[in-house]
């Protein structure tokens, strides 16, 4: 008997051309969707790195420039590390001072701290929080203030409080905008500024100098109790009042 003879494969259908588009449309597709992955990763990671900072969405400017923040005209001058005394006159501690001329635009009288000048007032931590001055002093007309009279400047001293080893070379602040507005719960037209919002009238890098180092103290000179000063030749002694020289002038004992 012979083997039967062996039946040739039968030929493969060639996939219609719509799979074909099919497949190609979903490789094509794959690509672009990598791509996009990729940039989205990047961003992530510029984000995440301060390549895009908050600082490029706000205005910079620089010490002794001019800055309108609504309710008052700003000029910063500098950053430094200063001993003063606390709030109601306490203990003297260490603060970082940013000194800045402020003018009041408005036509009523405004304050330095509490719902004045203060509350536009920011500086950056280590942390990355913005938190506003522990308290602000005035000097106007020569004489120590708390307020701000229309049109008058103001030298102020912004102080935020340090711990005894903070010592940082450089020191961002913010000045916001103030806007006149009636609140929420109130209709009173005043200077406020949004919480929500908190628009930015400038932002400022400062170097900070660092706290001048005390001089030493020179020690006074001591003198042993029961000596007696020496007189030198040629000049006359002091006399007790009352009594007689203790050595004569020019003369031995």
């Amino acid at each position: 008997m012979h083997a039967p003879s062996p039946v040739p494969p039968l030929p493969q259908a060639s996939p219609p051309a719509s799979s074909r588009h099919a497949r190609g449309t979903r490789r094509g597709f794959a690509v672009p969707a990598l791509g996009l992955a990729a940039v989205l990763v990047a961003v992530a990671g510029l984000w995440l790195a301060g390549g895009l900072d908050e600082a490029e969405q706000e205005p910079e400017a620089r010490p002794g420039q001019a800055i309108d923040t609504g309710w008052f005209t700003v000029t910063v001058r500098d950053a430094r590390i200063a001993m003063a005394s606390g709030p109601f006159g306490g203990a003297r501690q260490r603060y970082l001072v940013v000194r800045l001329r402020a003018v009041s635009k408005g036509k009523e009288t405004a304050l330095l701290e509490n719902g004045g000048l203060v509350d536009g007032l920011a500086a950056r931590t280590k942390a990355g929080k913005w938190v506003r001055p522990d308290q602000v002093r005035g000097v106007a007309g020569g004489a120590q203030t708390r307020q701000v009279q229309p049109g008058l400047p103001v030298e102020a001293s912004a102080m935020w409080r340090m711990g005894p080893s903070d010592a940082p070379k450089r020191f961002t602040v913010r000045l916001l905008k103030w806007e006149w507005d009636e609140g929420f719960s109130d209709d009173e037209f005043r200077w406020r500024i949004d919480p929500e919002d908190g628009s930015v009238a400038g932002r400022l890098t400062l170097p900070v100098a660092a706290m001048p180092a005390a001089a030493p103290s020179t020690p006074a000179p001591r003198v042993r109790p029961g000596t007696r000063p020496r007189v030198r030749p040629g000049h006359s002694p002091r006399t007790r009042p009352g009594g007689r020289a203790t050595r004569p002038a020019g003369g031995t004992p």
